[in-house]
Formats: C-alpha cells, sequence, structure tokens
C-alpha cells in the first residue's frame, strides 16, 4: 500500500502545474490528508527498517508535507483576510 501510495503522489506531482493554474481555493485541503498520511506511513516504515534510504525518502516527504501545509495554511489566510475564502450569500428573492 506504501508503494501505491508514492505512485498516487508521483500522479498528482505531475498534476500541480494544471492545479495551480485554476488558482487557489479551499479546495486545496483536500491534498492535506493524503500528504499527512503518506508522510506518517514513511515515519512508521523508516521507523522498523536500518535503510538509509527509506529513511531519507520519510525526511523529505515530512520536509515537503510541513511546506505543503504551510503554503495552504498561508493561502487560506490570505483568501480569509481578502475576504473571498466563502461564497457570497445571493440572496433569496422573497428576501427583496
Amino acid at each position: 500500500m506504501l508503494g501505491y501510495a508514492l505512485l498516487q503522489a508521483a500522479i498528482l506531482a505531475r498534476l500541480i502545474p494544471w492545479i495551480a493554474k485554476q488558482g487557489f481555493s479551499v479546495s486545496y485541503w483536500s491534498f492535506t490528508f493524503g500528504a499527512t498520511a503518506l508522510a506518517s506511513a514513511m515515519a512508521r516504515a523508516a521507523g522498523k527498517t536500518d535503510d538509509p534510504a527509506i529513511t531519507s525518502l520519510a525526511i523529505g516527504l515530512f520536509v515537503l508535507t510541513n511546506l505543503t501545509m504551510l503554503t495552504i495554511v498561508a493561502g487560506t489566510a490570505v483568501l480569509t483576510g481578502s475576504g473571498s475564502l466563502l461564497p457570497a450569500t445571493v440572496p433569496k428573492p422573497e428576501d427583496k
């Protein structure tokens, strides 16, 4: 399963330029679960082996996951500050 998670991460990494063209939105938070799950699974795997490649990959994924989280938190803060985090409410016809 860890190999499949790495494959999915590689596919997602290939799609980053296309995703970035769409502009930041709250939906970017959907990437956080997979990123944190992969980083924690690699950390557990690194704890069970002495293989330096696994340990290096775990450290790299940990750093990358933290950068991803910081970017998403910062983007959310910017949207919140500009008042565009949530869509504006549309008045109902009976409210007019």
